[in-house]
């Protein structure tokens, strides 16, 4: 009965642990990433302003692939949206809205992760020698509150979420840099 109440104890110890290590963890993750892309803006843009062509590149997509999704809204830039439900994956539900959008500059995006809110601004630099563009991504989503265990499983899963967003920016090089080309 001994080594029970102890065991009881100690589990009730590291959830208390966790809990309190949760709290001091920030409440939006944010993730910010660039790269460096051998092409125009007008060539980087159309795959930044275009939620389905952002599909193409874009680290969501690569969570929700194999959900029924729906456009909507504008053709492109402001006012464009996408849903989706069915996934499999983190995020069995959600959505997507292009909220701001600057020809060749900047895009940004509101995103529902299954009731979770994200951001996600795309912009697009010049190169000072005019050899291309820098395109800067950040993205801040909103992580849950008590018992704050969710903010501590995505600051142990951070370099996962970095490793994402870098692969889905050499995607976007590599369709930005062909499209330039072709």
């Amino acid at each position: 009965m001994k080594w029970l109440l102890r065991g009881i104890f100690l589990i009730f110890f590291i959830f208390a642990a966790i809990v309190t290590a949760g709290y001091f963890v920030a409440p939006i993750q944010s993730i910010e990433r660039s790269i460096d892309i051998a092409a125009y803006p007008e060539d980087v843009f159309p795959f930044i302003n275009d939620l389905q062509a952002y599909s193409q590149w874009s680290p969501l997509y690569a969570q929700i692939a194999d959900a029924q999704i729906v456009y909507g809204g504008a053709e492109s830039g402001n006012g464009q949206t996408m849903a989706w439900q069915g996934s499999a994956g983190a995020y069995p539900f959600g959505s997507q809205e292009i909220i701001q959008s600057q020809d060749g500059e900047f895009v940004q995006v509101k995103v529902n992760l299954s009731g979770s809110t994200a951001t996600a601004t795309h912009a697009i630099l010049p190169l000072e020698n005019g050899a291309g563009v820098t395109v800067l991504t950040k993205s801040e989503i909103e992580l849950g509150g008590f018992p704050y265990l969710d903010r501590v499983r995505t600051k142990l899963r951070q370099s996962w979420f970095d490793e994402q967003f870098d692969q889905s920016l050499v995607r976007l090089k590599t369709i930005s840099e062909n499209y330039a080309g072709g």
